[in-house]
């Protein structure tokens, strides 16, 4: 009988021989300090940090997470459910436990009966909310950040965001040679406190690969533009949650301020500690309006629980996000949907 400790212990020792998981797949990934990253394998993504395994962590240690479409969310986020998904994208149908459990156990060359008994941890609410969010104390200052880029970044400019909201952002495009973010628009990522954390770049040229590069060691242990939007929040006691930075700026443009990024269509426990300690009481949720942001949204209901009230507000038909919107269409639909929860200007 598969119970759920003998999934715990087939997880336990997957991560063990979590590289050479990878490598049976065929999956190209790329070691950070706390994690593997790569393209999600679970439904075929060309992302190359889109999805990742978490290998350190007082939480999230062993489990995985699909920032694109909330793979997890379907096959479980522990090592079993991981290997469950990539079994069934291989053969084009959902696999079952019994055989997930008949591939980890020949992966693990062992009986099930041989498994060791991973101790069941019980982590209350309390100590999660209490806990620091772990970070690296950053060297950077932001004036150094503005000193090597070329802001605000021509790339969004001839996207139609306003220069003023790109210099409020600090995004900008790397003029350096030789460096890892050069030929890309540069996304400088601040915590609340206004201490630089990491970046995100944009490819500008086509046959730049990947698309999109977090910096080395980037962690998605931040709300962004959280540091811009912490005093509007407290003031509406309510934060809007969107996907990605163009996202937040599209609003921010708008006068809705109260806005930060969760980088993809999922949110992790730092993230959720955040919003507790925001003041917000209300959380609209302005994820993409496709499959995958329908997803998101659920999923950000199910891990926040009953800390929060809910607003999912309606879109223009056609329209997948709010980044798509322009800054009147803004005012004139969702406006409406959203009073008293923003500060109309």
């Amino acid at each position: 009988m598969l119970s759920n400790q003998k999934i715990s212990s087939i997880c336990s020792e997957m991560l063990n021989k979590a590289e050479e998981l990878l490598q049976h797949f065929g999956i190209e990934y790329v070691e950070f300090q706390n994690r593997f990253a790569f393209p999600c394998p679970v439904h075929g993504g060309d992302s190359s940090e889109a999805c990742c395994i978490f290998t350190d962590g007082t939480t999230s240690k062993g489990n995985w997470q699909c920032f694109t479409r909330g793979c997890q969310e379907e096959y479980i986020d522990n090592l079993f459910g991981f290997v469950r998904g990539c079994l069934s994208y291989d053969s084009g149908n959902k696999v079952s436990m019994s055989e997930t459990a008949d591939f980890c156990l020949k992966f693990l060359n062992k009986d099930i009966d041989e498994l060791s008994v991973v101790p069941k941890k019980k982590l209350k609410t309390i100590d999660v909310f209490n806990r620091n969010i772990e970070r690296t104390e950053g060297s950077i200052l932001r004036s150094d950040i503005r000193n090597r880029l070329s802001i605000p970044a021509a790339y969004y400019l001839n996207r139609d965001y306003s220069e003023l909201v790109l210099e409020a952002f600090d995004v900008g495009e790397c003029t350096t040679k030789n460096q890892p973010m050069s030929g890309r628009v540069v996304v400088p990522v601040y915590d609340e406190e206004y201490n630089y954390v990491g970046c995100v770049g944009r490819a500008i040229k086509e046959h730049l690969k990947p698309k999109w590069l977090h910096s080395h060691g980037f962690k998605k242990n931040v709300l962004y533009g959280l540091n811009l939007a912490k005093e509007e929040i407290m003031n509406t006691a309510t934060v809007i949650l969107v996907e990605g930075q163009g996202d937040v700026w599209r609003l921010f443009e708008a006068g809705i301020t109260n806005t930060v990024g969760i980088f993809g269509c999922s949110l992790n426990e730092d993230q959720l500690i955040l919003l507790e300690r925001s003041g917000a009481m209300n959380v609209v949720i302005l994820t993409d309006y496709d499959d995958a942001g329908k997803k998101a949204a659920s999923q950000i209901v199910k891990i926040c629980g009953r800390r929060f009230n809910y607003i999912r507000p309606e879109m223009i038909s056609g329209v997948k996000d709010v980044g798509d919107l322009t800054v009147q269409q803004i005012k004139q639909f969702l406006y409406p949907q959203l009073k008293g929860f923003i500060n109309e200007n």
